[in-house]
């Protein structure tokens, strides 16, 4: 233990994106109405999703980002993984660990967003609180193969 595997982060972090943008992407319609209608041209829910092809009122460059952004925070997930390992052990209370981390800190992304008026507060609660069990599970399944 002490070397990070990058091979095993990356591919690790890709699962971990896939897993956690799928079930977002079906929980989110269901506790993030409000929200997805804040977003301009909110009415079109479907297309507001995660990786969708025409999200409503953004560039082709900000839905590139969308379109990456869970496999950017699944590869992040890994790598806070990899490196706490050595002082929390291997398993899945250390990725659960790792993926409340990335939860909190994406948490403080989402209220600075409401903090300048981007959108509404209340907006954010659903997303917010039903990203935290989406993004421990992630974790843990991002991390059940990961060796060093």
């Amino acid at each position: 233990m002490g070397r990070i595997n990058w091979g095993r982060v990356v591919l690790c972090g890709l699962l971990t994106g896939v897993v956690w943008g799928m079930l977002y992407a079906i929980v989110l319609p269901l506790v993030g109405r409000d929200f997805l209608a804040a977003l301009p041209g909110g009415h079109d829910i479907p297309a507001a999703l995660p990786g969708g092809d025409h999200i409503p009122g953004t560039s082709p460059g900000m839905r590139g980002i969308v379109a990456i952004m869970p496999f950017v925070v699944g590869i992040s997930t890994m790598w806070l993984y990899a490196a706490i390992r050595p002082r929390y052990g291997l398993g899945p209370k250390t990725a659960a660990v790792a993926g409340f981390a990335l939860w909190f800190f994406g948490s403080w992304a989402d209220a600075f967003w409401a903090a300048v008026g981007a959108v509404p507060l209340g907006v954010l609660v659903g997303p917010v609180a039903a990203n935290l069990p989406i993004a421990l599970l992630a974790a843990v399944v991002g991390a059940w193969p990961y060796k060093e």
